[in-house]
């Protein structure tokens, strides 16, 4: 376990309170690095990352402040990347999907289980591509970054 010489000024990264940063000096790495930027959390998988949060969390190092909006937004932004990149490869695969039993369809070979699946399908497609839509307009919202109303995710 690395041994905290100094730690301050702790700043939440996001409004829950899951992790937060620190300005820490580490007597391993005072020489080389000096002062740090350190993220800590419950769950940092080195007992110095947690034992640093449990600190901050008691107020050690002084007030914790909030995150800032700039913090909030990019945080904000980068979950609807990523929810936006679920969507894409949900729509993706049913479009694949759609496409193979249209030309079942087309090329009158469909069986009525794919006939059946085709409307199952396209429904699943139209609310995926509409969930798509709505996380792209999140940003748009009223209170974003800091009150975001976001869609519900689709059942797959």
């Amino acid at each position: 376990m690395m041994k905290v010489l100094s730690a301050r000024t702790p700043c939440w990264n996001d409004l829950a309170h899951t992790t937060l940063n620190l300005y820490v000096t580490f007597e391993e790495s005072r020489e080389s690095l000096g002062e740090i930027i350190f993220t800590a959390s419950p769950d940092d998988p080195e007992l110095h990352g947690r034992e640093l949060f449990d600190r901050a969390v008691a107020l050690e190092f002084g007030d914790i402040a909030e995150p800032g909006v700039d913090v909030i937004k990019s945080n904000m932004l980068l979950q609807r990347a990523e929810l936006t990149a679920v969507a894409n490869s949900m729509i993706e695969k049913l479009q694949a999907d759609v496409n193979i039993l249209q030309d079942s369809v087309e090329l009158e070979i469909a069986t009525d289980k794919e006939i059946a699946a085709l409307a199952t399908k396209k429904i699943s497609l139209s609310t995926w591509k509409k969930y798509r839509v709505l996380l792209s307009r999140v940003q748009e919202q009223e209170g974003f970054p800091t009150v975001i109303e976001w869609p519900e995710i689709p059942a797959e």
